[in-house]
């Protein structure tokens, strides 16, 4: 069997938009060619996929054709007018009818098997389709084709063994050219067959696969980091976005003054990294005063180095200025001006948000027992957002928060104060660590919970991938913090005005954030828990999930069905009237209620099988006396709440 292989050719893609692009691509070819086993490789220049030992065949499906109902279709054992012209229509055969069941009738029927397109083909007709949908950031337009791509498409390279594949985009052609490094190897060069393209690329400077060269990445940073004494240290991702900087990474060590290193490291690493995408390297938890980049050209001399060592002394220089400046001013002395700083064009200003922090905050003081903390609390709830009015947050503002837990110990403030000033934007992805003490816990809580609220009262609701104030994530972090510290709060209390958009914001929320437990379980407990008492919700459906997996749980799940079955829509009495009883049974039952109408787990209402199934077994529900048929619809309405104080078990699937 021949391999296929398709390659598209632009200019330099964006970083961020890569492994989006290709991922999207390889999902749309899954579904024409068939095969969920396609290798992706990418790089800035390139976007290729690999399907191995694929067959170009049509496939086969068989397809039932309807005709008229058999009492319609025959006489006795005669063929009427209606199934010879049914027969004509399809040209088919008395031999060929067969009679199938449809809905509750019997009718005559004909299988055909047809043959599909070829993958192939479909895709020739589709390609253009498949790379317009990849959903992009941003889009740009490059001849007059009007056709849209993240940046110009260059060049389509697409084989099937050893044959041409005549895919097109625009005025594009495929053909079998591919190019090779832009500067190392700029020519193009031809690809005879599939199994060629990894290692012809590669003699021209181009690693295909993108785990390779992230994994070359790392080595020349461990390697270079352990020549110079320490080892490398960078932000998260920064690793995978230079390998989708670079074709072929080479490394590039370069020097910095040591009086930068009076910066705070996470400063020195931001400017590094924010600016340039170089490694900082560390040895016992300090900073060295080198750095490595990794450039997509070979060094021929220190003149790339010489380079990037002028860009990053005038970038530190920047920041050691900053520093020095934000230290003249107290954090405290800047709060007032927060007024002049806009949250939201309809929401006020960020010194409003503080005020709105600050009070949320000591309502969660007081709901959570608190008392001891108020006063660190209510200091850091003042001093949150100061240091956005900071030279060095204004210039790098990844380092919100951050610079405002420097700023804080360097001018005496409490350390738990100061590390809540950081630590209250924790966590900002589901990766994150969570704030570690109470006074941020309680800080992170109360600045989520005020965004949520304000940003949905004036109509900020994500939609679609639509979510530019980053909601989705902020719920995700409040509900994350709650279940870290297990507080159960009722958010209901801390915000007035609960409007059904937010109720319903906050219950797709959690349900999201429960995605790692059974779905139905989900359901079932948010069906008649509170979502805005958050910790009820998340503790309840971690219980269940473990219960699951006991024999009782069947069993609980069996009898709440046949209390439910048996209740008539709509019935709401549940006064249960013990002189209405006329047989034991029933009054164990009752027993049997009162005892676990104040269940704390949901364990307990295993208790219920053997009293219901013997009620079920004894007491006619629907009995002909009114007082009597009544009362025993109102036990059991009452044991069906008993069980929903936990979930709505119908909606379990077991």
């Amino acid at each position: 069997m021949k391999d296929l292989f398709i390659e598209i050719g632009t200019e330099e893609l964006p970083a961020g938009v890569i492994k989006q692009a290709s991922d999207a691509i390889k999902e749309k070819l899954s579904h024409i060619l068939g095969r969920q086993d396609i290798k992706t490789y990418s790089t800035p220049r390139r976007l290729a996929f690999y399907v191995k030992d694929f067959e170009n065949v049509s496939p086969e499906k068989e397809e039932i054709i309807w005709g008229p109902p058999v009492k319609v279709a025959y006489e006795g054992e005669t063929p009427t007018r209606a199934l010879t012209a049914f027969l004509e229509k399809n040209s088919a055969s008395l031999e060929d009818v067969v009679h199938l069941k449809k809905g509750e009738g019997l009718y005559v029927a004909i299988r055909k098997v047809v043959e599909e397109e070829k993958p192939l083909d479909k895709l020739q007709k589709s390609f253009e389709e498949v790379i317009q949908s990849v959903p992009l950031p941003k889009t740009m337009r490059w001849d007059g084709s009007n056709l849209r791509f993240s940046r110009p498409i260059r060049w389509l390279c697409a084989l099937y063994g050893g044959e041409v594949v005549p895919l097109s985009f625009g005025k594009l052609r495929a053909d079998r050219l591919t190019y090779g490094h832009r500067i190392l190897s700029p020519d193009a060069v031809r690809i005879e067959r599939p199994e060629e393209y990894k290692e012809i690329l590669r003699e021209r400077y181009v690693i295909v696969d993108y785990e390779e060269r992230l994994n070359m990445v790392l080595a020349l940073l461990k390697d270079h980091a352990r020549t110079l004494g320490g080892k490398p240290v960078y932000p998260e991702g920064l690793d995978e976005e230079v390998t989708n900087l670079v074709e072929a990474p080479f490394a590039v060590v370069g020097k910095f003054e040591e009086k930068y290193l009076e910066l705070p490291d996470k400063v020195i690493m931001t400017v590094l990294a924010h600016h340039q995408r170089f490694f900082c390297i560390e040895n016992d938890g300090r900073l060295l005063p080198y750095f490595i980049g990794i450039s997509n050209n070979r060094p021929a001399d220190e003149t790339i180095a010489k380079g990037y060592e002028k860009v990053i002394r005038a970038r530190l220089e920047d920041a050691l200025f900053f520093y020095r400046e934000d230290l003249k001013n107290s954090l405290e002395s800047l709060v007032p001006q927060l007024s002049e700083v806009l949250f939201h064009p309809k929401a006020g200003s960020m010194w409003e948000k503080v005020k709105r922090v600050k009070e949320l905050s000591l309502k969660l003081v007081e709901s959570l027992g608190l008392e001891e903390k108020r006063e660190k609390i209510e200091r850091a709830s003042y001093l949150c957002k100061a240091d956005l009015l900071t030279h060095m947050v204004r210039e790098l503002d990844e380092l919100q928060g951050y610079m405002g837990y420097v700023y804080a110990l360097k001018q005496g403030e409490d350390p738990e104060v100061a590390l809540a000033l950081y630590e209250h934007y924790l966590p900002v992805r589901p990766s994150d660590p969570l704030p570690t003490g109470q006074v941020s816990a309680v800080l992170s809580l109360a600045d989520k919970l005020d965004s949520l609220y304000t940003l949905l009262s004036v109509g900020e609701l994500p939609t679609g991938s639509s979510d530019p104030y980053g909601m989705r994530r902020l719920a995700h972090g409040l509900f994350a913090v709650i279940d870290a510290f297990g507080w159960n709060v009722n958010l209901r209390t801390l915000c007035e005005n609960i409007t059904q958009e937010l109720e319903e914001f906050f219950k797709v929320r959690l349900e999201s954030y429960l995605n790692a437990y059974p779905q139905d379980i989900v359901r079932a407990v948010l069906e008649v828990k509170d979502p805005l008492r958050p910790y009820e919700v998340i503790s309840l459906v971690k219980r269940l999930a473990i219960f699951r997996d006991e024999e009782e749980f069947k069993k609980l799940v069996e009898t709440y069905r046949r209390v439910v079955k048996i209740l008539p829509s709509g019935w709401e009495e549940e006064m249960v009237e013990e002189m209405f009883f006329k047989q034991e049974e029933e009054r164990r039952l009752w027993t049997t209620l009162k005892a676990l109408e104040g269940a704390q787990d949901p364990a307990e209402l295993a208790s219920f099988k053997e009293p219901v199934d013997l009620f079920f077994d004894s007491v006619l529900v629907m009995d002909s006396v009114e007082d009597v048929r009544k009362n025993r619809l109102a036990l059991l309405l009452r044991v069906k709440k008993a069980f929903n104080r936990f979930a709505d078990f119908s909606k379990i699937v077991i």
